[in-house]
């Protein structure tokens, strides 16, 4: 059993915190603004006492709150696709778990579903694979560069298809239609993609270069930024074919 600090509460602290405390880890909670009573604040944690410490935070502020910790035989680790193992270099021991998945509070997550992709120091990264396999099945080495690229994969593929499905919602509710209306449509569309490759499963009118329909849809459009976003995506998907 390893005694683990996360700094950070937000939807990866949260999830992190449930899955690794019940592989038997002593888990402690902190936060720079604590708002529950189970949350300690900054100024409590003492890295000498914990084997690993986990931040949370977000990407514009982990290596300033890597830097107010000071140096010990913990590994100092950080969640986040995007930003380098070198912002954690002040710690002898430091890396990058980054968990391929997207975190929502009140949905909970199957940690055996996906991948861990981990990085770390050459003190580290014994360590850092040993502890993250005790709480998931699939742990992949994976340098910062790459990370990043596959980082930059995963928000086309999850946060801009996610803000495409609300765009189509807003729509919908113009018609006092929901978005579980179109169910069907996107599982299929979802189902699809892995079964024959997004590059061959692609369909509309623009793939079928029908001017009459998207000229059709561009006029329905009165948001000009949702029109815009049309015409882009619909060039794109002609530049691809």
């Amino acid at each position: 059993m390893s005694k683990v600090a996360i700094i950070g509460y937000g939807h990866v602290g949260y999830h992190l915190a449930n899955r690794i405390s019940s592989k038997r880890h002593e888990v402690t909670i902190f936060s720079r603004n604590p708002k529950e009573d189970f949350i300690l604040s900054m100024d409590q944690l003492e890295p000498i006492a914990f084997d690993f410490i986990i931040l949370t935070v977000p990407d514009g502020v982990i290596q300033t709150v890597s830097d107010q910790l000071e140096t010990s035989d913990a590994v100092v680790l950080h969640t986040s696709g995007a930003n380098p193992i070198s912002e954690l270099a002040k710690h002898p021991k430091h890396g990058v778990m980054y968990p391929l998945q997207t975190f929502s509070r009140t949905k909970e997550i199957d940690f055996t579903t996906f991948p861990i992709f981990v990085e770390g120091s050459d003190e580290g990264e014994k360590d850092i694979f040993t502890f993250v396999r005790t709480f998931s099945n699939d742990v992949r080495l994976l340098t910062s560069t790459n990370r990043s690229k596959l980082h930059l994969a995963a928000v086309f593929a999850c946060n801009f298809s996610n803000h495409m499905f609300h765009l189509s919602e807003k729509l919908l509710a113009d018609l006092e239609m929901n978005f579980q209306d179109i169910q069907p449509l996107v599982e299929e569309t979802v189902k699809k993609a892995f079964e024959l490759n997004p590059s061959k499963s692609q369909t509309g009118p623009a793939v079928r270069a029908d001017e009459s329909t998207i000229n059709t849809h561009l006029e329905m459009l009165k948001d000009e930024q949702m029109k815009n976003i049309y015409r882009i995506i619909t060039e794109s998907i002609q530049r691809h074919q």
